[in-house]
């Protein structure tokens, strides 16, 4: 098993060659300056961006924006290739993880110092928990803008929970083998697929059930008792056949899959995915419901959240902060949110009537409220770590052997917790 992914030792390795605490050289200020934005594959919706970028430039004379539309698939590569080149885009939308390990590498600004308090107090605290770096000296370093967001929703083909005698899914960890064994039995489907050894998928599952992941130190302390429990959990519902084979080793494609395909009950999923059903499975999409995410009693919320970063060697910092916040300010989030899948991360604009006006008819008005209260009533949120490409391999490494009866439940997260401590004392 890699213990270090190769984004992260790319990261590591090519950053220490231009990144040593200072903030990169500065540019002369001239009249007219250009800013550099990079996204992510938002080419789709230029007709909703590229009018935010005439009016910042209505309102700034001097600033040009220069758009440049990445593939996904190719954002830490390029990220990486600009900033060894000398060409440093001033603003780029990126994921946390690999921002956190750009921050670590003390690559990107910190928001924390580069923003008012008015200002980042208009982000959802999660949202802000999110993208945000607890570093060893007890100091925080926000290392980007929270931008758009999704947060899973559980759907559910009524059609088989009927058969099984339900008419909802379950909605606390203590309902769920029940619900797995009657739709196993009597509707030969499965109840759920969850991807526990898919991207610390179980790190996460820890988080909901109460488990402290580290300590003050920062230091992995996630081998309790009660974290045995759980994945002894999932172990006896794998092992009694309620849980498809797959699922400790194929991604979360493979419950989309099985979804649409109609042999399984339940998903979490982002509300985003019932547009697909609806494409793809249209008779699946007919028996569809939708309800909060599973378990509903958790305060920790998963949500998948982009960013938007500013790196320390932009020709122009303070303008280039000032663009970022501009483009996620609640006024643009919310007309980015209204045109495309995602939820705003900005909390008045969360709470615009749009997120919570539900119709009994339409599917995706549900799951859009559902998610969206969610977000707004969730009090914590996952924190990453600057290595946490390694972290997830570990912990989905010894997750699955666990899974397969190679390792006890008890063995495998005491090993999983020194391996991963290791890693962090490494990455320090």
């Amino acid at each position: 098993m890699k213990r270090i992914t190769p984004l992260a030792l790319i990261a590591g390795v090519v950053l220490s060659l231009f990144v040593g605490g200072c903030s990169g050289e500065q540019k002369p200020v001239s009249d007219k300056i250009t800013l550099e934005f990079w996204t992510l594959q938002l080419d789709t919706f230029k007709t909703t961006l590229e009018p935010m970028f005439l009016a910042y430039e209505r309102e700034h004379p001097n600033v040009r924006i220069r758009w440049v539309d990445v593939p996904f698939s190719e954002g830490p590569k390029r990220t990486l290739t600009a900033m060894m080149s000398g060409h440093t885009p001033d603003v780029i939308n990126l994921n946390p993880d690999f921002s956190a390990i750009l921050a670590n590498r003390n690559a990107l600004l910190n928001m924390n110092t580069a923003l008012p308090q008015r200002i980042r107090d208009s982000y959802l605290p999660v949202a802000w928990q999110a993208a945000t770096l607890n570093q060893p000296n007890g100091k925080q370093l926000a290392f980007g803008l929270p931008w758009y967001i999704t947060s899973s929703v559980t759907i559910y083909n009524r059609q088989i929970l009927q058969k099984a005698g339900y008419t909802a899914p379950p909605a606390t960890f203590e309902a769920l083998p029940d619900f797995a064994e009657a739709v196993r039995k009597k509707a030969n489907a499965y109840g759920m697929m969850p991807v526990i050894a898919e991207h610390g998928n179980f790190l996460k599952e820890l988080q909901k059930i109460g488990v402290k992941l580290y300590d003050s130190q920062g230091r992995a302390v996630f081998a309790t008792d009660k974290a045995m429990d759980h994945l002894a959990y999932f172990v006896d519902m794998y092992q009694q056949g309620w849980i498809p084979a797959e699922a400790i080793t194929e991604s979360h494609q493979a419950a989309v899959g099985r979804f649409q395909a109609g042999t399984l009950a339940s998903l979490l999923i982002g509300p985003n995915f019932l547009k697909i059903v609806k494409e793809n499975a249209p008779d699946i999409y007919k028996v569809t419901g939708v309800a909060p995410q599973f378990p509903e009693d958790s305060s920790v919320k998963d949500f998948a959240l982009m960013v938007v970063v500013v790196p320390v060697k932009s020709a122009h910092p303070k303008e280039a902060v000032d663009f970022a916040a501009y483009i996620t300010n609640a006024t643009n989030q919310l007309a980015l949110s209204q045109a495309a899948p995602v939820l705003p991360s900005v909390t008045s604009a969360l709470q615009n009537p749009y997120f919570s006006q539900t119709n009994s008819t339409d599917l995706m008005a549900q799951g859009r409220s559902i998610s969206a209260a969610q977000l707004l009533g969730a009090r914590a949120a996952y924190q990453i770590r600057p290595n946490q490409n390694a972290i997830n391999e570990i912990i989905d490494h010894y997750v699955q052997l666990a899974m397969l009866g190679k390792l006890s439940p008890p063995n495998a997260l005491r090993q999983a917790q020194r391996e991963i401590n290791a890693t962090l004392e490494m990455g320090s």
